[in-house]
């Protein structure tokens, strides 16, 4: 259920296409908490964008779910690696919190994807204990995180 509540102050002009208003929209989620959405556009695109939200959760519960769910992620990351021996990070409290969970998804997914060549290798990446390092790499491909540690390629197993 959505119920449509005009707001003057929101009117946007779209081209030569006429005005289209901001509408506030109330909108009970799939996991039954109603919440308050500012939809813009035209009537119909509102509509659509209110039905879509109709399927979604609401942004508590989301956010609650994507905290669950890298929890878990982590958890078993953790656990995947628990028998290696890593250097302690440095850093501040919050880039030592953060960098320990990307280090710990990265390394496992490298030990689960492909066998490390050298104990040099695995040296070079559980060696590596400067915080901010790990966050800058983040995003990087498993070669290119690789290359940067000074470690020697992978291969698959």
């Amino acid at each position: 259920m959505s119920i449509a509540v005009p707001v003057d102050a929101g009117l946007e002009h779209h081209g030569n296409n006429g005005l289209a208003r901001g509408m506030d929209h109330r909108i009970i989620h799939t996991c039954g908490h109603e919440q308050s959405h500012h939809l813009t556009g035209f009537d119909s695109q509102q509509q659509r964008r209110a039905d879509w939200l109709k399927t979604t959760l609401c942004a508590s519960c989301y956010r609650a779910e994507k905290a669950a769910e890298s929890e878990r992620a982590l958890t078993k990351a953790q656990g995947a690696i628990a028998h290696l021996t890593l250097v302690p990070l440095t850093g501040s409290e919050r880039q030592v919190s953060w960098a320990t969970a990307i280090r710990a998804q990265r390394i496992a997914m490298l030990r689960t994807a492909c066998s490390f060549t050298s104990a040099e290798t695995g040296a070079a990446l559980l060696g590596i204990a400067d915080a901010k390092w790990w966050i800058d790499q983040r995003e990087l491909t498993d070669e290119q995180l690789l290359e940067r540690a000074g470690a020697t390629p992978l291969t698959a197993r």
